[in-house]
């Protein structure tokens, strides 16, 4: 089967009353028009030519990594002119090309294949695919005669007060012989409330010449909802979403509330790990078997090993997470921060771009950034890596099996060696010798006195 794509996309987005273009609006923070593009992929198709219009530039930036062509549909006449705005990057192509909205993200690619499939089973020139819902306002109806053969398609503000009635609704989906497209769009016209060419209409146009029309039924409608409003979009999302944590339980994963559980569509979770209430988990994710996530933990685009705990409202991001490391409550690390096997990594712990190593602890109260922890170090609550000068970042070096006293400030660049100590409250500016104790204190004075002496000066004032 010879195929093709056209996403349509050139849409304003009115009711979502933003300065943002629609099908950029987010879904599990990522736009709503990639959902479809990625759906589209899986087809393989020959081309996929996406159509825009308002805000072009940022449409076009958002979807640069996709291999999509552009068309604009400049101005914008209606959906039967935004695909007849393609006709030109189709030249020589002579297949079946398959039309899908950028605002429709819950279209699955089983779904489609199953619809072309029978587009191309049943030799037909033109296949739509329809849904049953209980409230079609809004939506194109699809009409039949009484041996259930598509007539034609209506718009919601055309039909009359019986045609409301119907609830088979037009999805605005279609898969269409490329040469019959583009003979039947040049029959389109604008007379209707709209004053718009609307693509329903080469349904019309395949009836009167009795060419092949198939109309095909999805069962969940869910999957064809389209997202013209913020209340629409927050009903896509939660859509997604619990199909997204349905697969992940039926791979062997615990969610324990669905309900408040956010999970994007690119996450991968191994078996006999539990993810707690309220936690996100974003992006280019992995993670492990046998861990326990949350509850209230965020992560994006990390990657999380085996029999990882991440403990309450802890904060993840772009890091590396290796096996049987213990992280929280409250801990954040940042991008490029990498925790080995075994590690500790306490409440109120922030790591950046650093390395902490096999069995060390940086149990609380720490900040660590621009760093190489060896293994079996024990960082002291309130210890600093004092990474920046005002002007160069620059980088801590703790070796092997050192231990650092709390509340140290270690001033880089500096080096620790292997097995030395630092005393609590030294702020280190030089390197400190493998096996030496590091203290940097002024010396302890006492005045005695003090405390009546700050009476008498009260009772004076």
């Amino acid at each position: 089967m010879s195929l093709a794509v056209i996403i349509l996309a050139a849409g304003k987005g009115v009711r979502m009353n933003s300065q943002l273009p629609k099908v950029l609006h987010p879904i599990l923070k990522k736009p709503m028009l990639c959902y479809v593009l990625e759906a589209a992929q899986k087809m393989e198709p020959e081309k996929i030519a996406l159509v825009l219009g308002h805000d072009s530039e940022l449409v076009k930036e958002a979807v640069s990594d996709y291999p999509v062509e552009a068309v604009i549909q400049e101005p914008q006449l209606g959906t039967g002119h935004a695909v007849l705005c393609c006709e030109d990057a189709f030249q020589g192509f002579s297949g079946d090309i398959l039309i899908l909205s950028g605002d429709v993200p819950a279209i699955s690619f089983s779904s489609l294949r199953e619809f072309t499939d029978s587009h191309v089973k049943n030799g037909a020139d033109l296949s739509l695919m329809s849904t049953l819902v209980e409230d079609p306002g809004g939506y194109g109806r699809v009409l039949r005669n009484t041996d259930g053969e598509v007539l034609r398609v209506v718009e919601d503000k055309d039909a009359t007060a019986d045609e409301k009635k119907e609830n088979e609704i037009n999805t605005g989906i279609y898969c269409v012989n490329s040469s019959f497209l583009w003979e039947s769009l040049g029959g389109l016209d604008s007379e209707n409330s709209q004053g718009e060419y609307y693509l329903p209409g080469i349904v019309d146009f395949c009836v009167s010449r009795k060419r092949r029309l198939l109309a095909f039924s999805l069962a969940d409608p869910k999957e064809v909802s389209g997202v013209n409003s913020r209340e629409q979009l927050g009903e896509a999302e939660k859509t997604m979403r619990q199909a997204i944590n349905r697969r992940h339980m039926e791979n062997g994963v615990t969610i324990e509330d669905p309900e408040t559980t956010y999970i994007s569509d690119s996450v991968s979770i191994g078996r006999d790990t539990t993810v707690c209430p309220n936690t996100y988990i974003y992006g280019e994710t992995s993670i492990g078997d046998g861990c326990r996530i949350g509850p209230s933990v965020y992560i994006e685009d990390s990657r999380i090993g085996n029999n990882v705990e991440i403990r309450f409202s802890s904060y993840l991001t772009g890091c590396e997470v290796e096996n049987g490391v213990v992280m929280g409550p409250f801990c954040h690390l940042r991008p490029e921060a990498r925790i080995k096997d075994g590690a500790k990594i306490g409440n109120f712990v922030e790591i950046k771009k650093s390395e902490i190593g096999v069995g060390s602890k940086v149990p609380h109260l720490s900040y660590v950034g621009d760093a190489d922890i060896g293994d079996g170090v024990n960082i002291g609550a309130g210890t600093i890596t004092c990474n920046y000068d005002g002007v160069n970042k620059h980088r801590t070096v703790v070796e092997d099996r050192a231990f650092i006293g709390s509340d140290t400030m270690l001033v880089a660049p500096i080096r620790v060696g292997k097995e030395a100590t630092t005393a609590a409250g030294s702020t280190i500016t030089k390197d400190v010798s493998p096996g030496a104790l590091a203290i940097e204190r002024a010396g302890q004075k006492e005045i005695t006195g003090w405390a009546e002496r700050k009476r008498i000066k009260k009772e004076k004032s």
